[in-house]
């Protein structure tokens, strides 16, 4: 109802999707932890650990969305977002546990799991006492017991807990609006092949519209997925950026291809990411003394401080056909 809502009235699409998203969020949590399903016996445990674990992914990647590709979010929103991650971790916990041979590797998976519970309790000291009966509010009780328990206990404790908590409502902001990026150029309709040699590089145009994306030169990239898996990802220069009206931008830049020969043309899929880092939030700033690489998921740091991306356009289609070098 809340999609039809967004569909039907554009001003209030941002705020639609935010919010079905939150409460998807919170509906294949409950759907993972229904008893009756993790009251099997051993050999169903595989089907029920893979339904949690793809919940758990599900969860943690919707997060990131609805912290990153919303201008207008709050820090009253972002605790409530992070709380929800907090509890897909948990759940992937729970569900490692029940796969994980030895005491030892839960070891370390309880101990950072504790070390997240604890900054998340630093970053969101003046929101816990609106947290009543939350996860966390029934965890930082827990903690003196959790820190001296068994990894075997303390998932034990965590699975009860996630079951027992009280399921928190998500304040709304005045305004909220979903990043949004449109492909104009190339259209994916030509079916002529862009023609180069192999091993040399051609130029190909990309054409954009962009709708409430926030710092543009430092979060939109373009990537480009070849036939055969591989996938390259481009930067563009700040200047091929334009800012025709507010909360709107124009990206008009070249991609340079290059591969080596093939056969017959084939499709290449040219598409735009937001491109996402904690310590850049601006949520964060608004959150003083607070070490928020701590608190989100462990991703490699790359050179240029991109810790995931999102997609936020659809993708592309464009034949290009490498042909082999002249000897």
């Amino acid at each position: 109802d809340l999609q039809r809502l967004g569909e039907l009235q554009s001003e209030l699409a941002g705020m639609a999707d935010f919010t079905a998203t939150y409460l998807q969020c919170q509906l294949l949590l409950i759907k993972a932890l229904q008893e009756k399903l993790w009251n099997v016996a051993a050999p169903l445990y595989l089907k029920q650990n893979a339904l949690a674990s793809a919940a758990a992914k599900q969860i943690l990647e919707e997060t990131y969305k609805m912290e990153f590709m919303y201008s207008g979010v709050e820090s009253r929103q972002v605790v409530i977002i992070h709380h929800m991650r907090l509890q897909a971790k948990a759940l992937q916990l729970i569900v490692t546990a029940r796969t994980t041979r030895g005491v030892e590797p839960l070891f370390g998976m309880c101990e950072k799991f504790l070390q997240e519970v604890d900054s998340f309790q630093r970053c969101f000291i003046s929101e816990l006492p609106h947290m009543q009966g939350s996860f966390v509010d029934k965890l930082l009780d827990l903690m003196p017991r959790l820190v001296t328990s068994k990894p075997s206990e303390v998932v034990k404790i965590l699975q009860t807990t996630l079951r027992q908590s009280t399921f928190l409502h998500l304040p709304l902001p005045e305004q909220l609006h979903r990043a949004t990026a449109n492909i104009i150029e190339p259209t994916g309709e030509s079916d002529n092949p862009l023609r180069f040699t192999s091993g040399l590089v051609v130029a190909l145009d990309v054409d954009a519209t962009l709708e409430h994306v926030q710092d543009p030169q430092g979060t939109v990239k373009v990537q480009v997925l070849y036939p055969d898996g591989q996938a390259q990802l481009i930067h563009p220069k700040p200047a091929d950026f334009r800012n025709p009206g507010p909360g709107r931008h124009r990206l008009i830049t070249q991609v340079y291809l290059s591969h080596t020969a093939w056969t017959e043309p084939c499709q290449i899929e040219v598409r735009l990411l937001l491109a996402y880092n904690s310590n850049r939030s601006k949520a964060s700033a608004k959150i003083p003394k607070c070490t928020w690489s701590e608190s989100m998921e462990a991703l490699p740091q790359s050179e240029t401080g991109i810790e995931g991306t999102i997609p936020f356009s659809k993708p592309v289609k464009v034949y290009i056909m490498p042909k082999p070098a002249r000897r």
